[in-house]
C-alpha cells in the first residue's frame, strides 16, 4: 500500500490551500451556523501544503482535551498514508454540511481529475465542527461520537478498543503480548503503551475513524492495518487481537527512521494481510517463473502483483530474514542501518545494481523453499 500510496501522491495535482474549497451542495448564505463551520474547516485545510513543513497548530481547532493526549489529535491525517497527511493526497471538495445533534456535519471529498478526465477520489472524510463553552470553535473526533458502540479492555500494555458486537479473546491478546515482550526482549527496549484499535474489517475501522471512503477501501476484504507510531496507536481488521505487524512499526521504526526496509521488518516478525513472510515468498517466486520479463535490477517499478501479495515489502521482508539468519539481531540492527537498497547489497552481499535481476530472484527461489 504504501508504494501505491506514494505514486498516487506524485500525480496528484496537491491542494495548495490558496484557492476557496468549492462546495458541491450551495449552502444558504443566510445560514450563519453553516457558513461559520465550513469556513473553519476551509481554513484547516488551508494548513496543508507542500509548502509548510509543519502541521498545524492544532489547539487552534482541537479541544485541549485531545491535544494533551494526543500529539496529533486529528486521526484521519495519516489514516491513509503514514507519511502524506490525506489533506494533500487531492483536491478538497465540499459535499454538504448539516446540523446533527449540536454540531456542523461536513463531508469533504479529495480526488483529482486524471489525464482522461476521470475523477479519481482518493478519500471521503466526516468532520463535525462544535462551538465549545468557550464560544470557540472546535472539531469532534468521530471516533468520540462513536464511542457509545464500542468498548475497552486493558492488557499489559495494550488497551483494546473494539467494536460492542466482538466478544474480547483473551488467549488472541495474551499471543500478542508474548510476541511483544520478546521483541522487547531481543530489542533491549522499553516497553510501550499502545492503544489498539481493531474491528471484523479494515472497512469498519475506516468508518469509525471518520471516513466514508478511502483508496485503502474496496475489493477483497483481507487483514490490514495501518499504525500510528507519533501517539502509538494501531488500526486494524480482520486479525482480531493478534496483529503483531503494526506493533513491530511503532517498536521499531523509530529506531531505523531513514531504513528503506522498516516495511520489510515489519512483515519479517509479523507477516503480512494475515500471512506469514513463507506463504508471500511462495506466491513471489511462482509468479516471478511465469513472468520472466520482470527485471529486479529496479525493484520500484514491480510494485503491485495482486492485492495479497506485495513484491517489495515480501523482497524487503526477505532481506531480513537473510540477516536474521545469518547474525540473528545483530544481523538485523546491522542490516536495518543502511539508508538505501544500493549500499545494502553492494556492502553485505557484493552486488552491483546490474547484478539485482539475478540476485534477488535466487534468493527468493531459495527461501521460498
Amino acid at each position: 500500500m504504501r508504494a501505491v500510496i506514494v505514486i498516487i501522491f506524485i500525480v496528484f495535482t496537491g491542494y495548495t490551500g490558496t484557492a476557496q474549497i468549492p462546495v458541491n451542495n450551495t449552502i444558504d448564505p443566510s445560514d450563519t451556523e453553516l457558513n461559520v463551520a465550513v469556513r473553519f474547516l476551509s481554513n484547516y485545510l488551508s494548513e496543508f501544503t507542500p509548502a509548510k513543513k509543519f502541521l498545524p497548530d492544532f489547539t487552534q481547532y482541537w479541544p485541549a482535551a485531545d491535544c494533551r493526549r494526543y500529539r496529533i489529535p486529528d486521526r484521519l491525517i495519516y489514516a491513509v498514508s503514514a507519511e502524506i497527511p490525506t489533506y494533500m493526497l487531492g483536491k478538497p471538495t465540499i459535499l454538504s454540511a448539516r446540523p446533527e445533534n449540536g454540531r456542523v456535519h461536513i463531508k469533504t471529498m479529495f480526488s483529482r481529475v486524471d489525464s482522461t478526465g476521470n475523477v479519481m477520489v482518493s478519500a471521503i472524510t466526516n468532520h463535525y465542527v462544535q462551538r465549545g463553552a468557550d464560544g470557540r470553535l472546535y472539531f469532534v473526533n468521530p471516533m468520540a461520537i462513536a464511542a457509545q458502540d464500542w468498548r475497552s479492555t486493558e492488557l499489559n500494555n495494550f488497551t483494546y478498543h473494539y467494536p460492542a458486537y466482538h466478544k474480547f479473546d483473551k488467549q488472541k491478546a495474551k499471543e500478542l503480548t508474548e510476541k511483544t515482550d520478546k521483541l522487547e526482549k531481543e530489542w533491549n527496549v522499553l516497553p510501550i503503551l499502545i492503544e489498539y484499535y481493531f474491528a471484523d474489517t479494515r472497512e469498519e475501522i475506516e468508518h469509525y475513524r471518520g471516513f466514508d471512503f478511502t483508496i485503502a477501501m474496496g475489493n477483497r476484504d483481507k487483514p490490514s492495518g495501518i499504525s500510528d507510531g507519533i501517539d502509538n496507536i494501531i488500526y486494524c481488521g480482520g486479525m482480531g487481537e493478534n496483529y503483531f505487524h503494526e506493533v513491530v512499526h511503532i517498536y521499531l521504526n523509530k529506531l531505523f527512521p531513514q531504513s528503506p526496509l522498516t516495511e520489510g521488518l515489519a512483515v519479517f516478525y509479523g507477516g503480512s494481510l494475515g500471512h506469514d513472510l513463507s506463504w508471500h515468498l511462495k506466491r513471489l517466486d511462482t509468479y516471478l517463473q511465469v513472468h520472466p520479463n520482470i527485471d529486479l535490477n529496479n525493484p520500484d517499478d514491480f510494485y503491485y502483483l495482486d492485492n495479497y501479495t506485495n513484491p517489495l515489502s515480501t523482497i524487503q521482508g526477505m532481506l531480513c530474514h537473510m540477516a536474521y539468519k545469518k547474525d540473528g539481531v545483530a544481523g538485523l540492527r546491522r542490516t536495518m542501518k543502511y539508508t538505501s537498497l544500493t549500499t545494502l547489497l553492494k556492502v553485505e552481499y557484493g552486488i552491483d545494481r546490474s547484478g539485482w535481476n539475478k540476485f534477488l530472484r535466487d534468493q527468493i527461489a531459495t527461501n521460498a523453499q
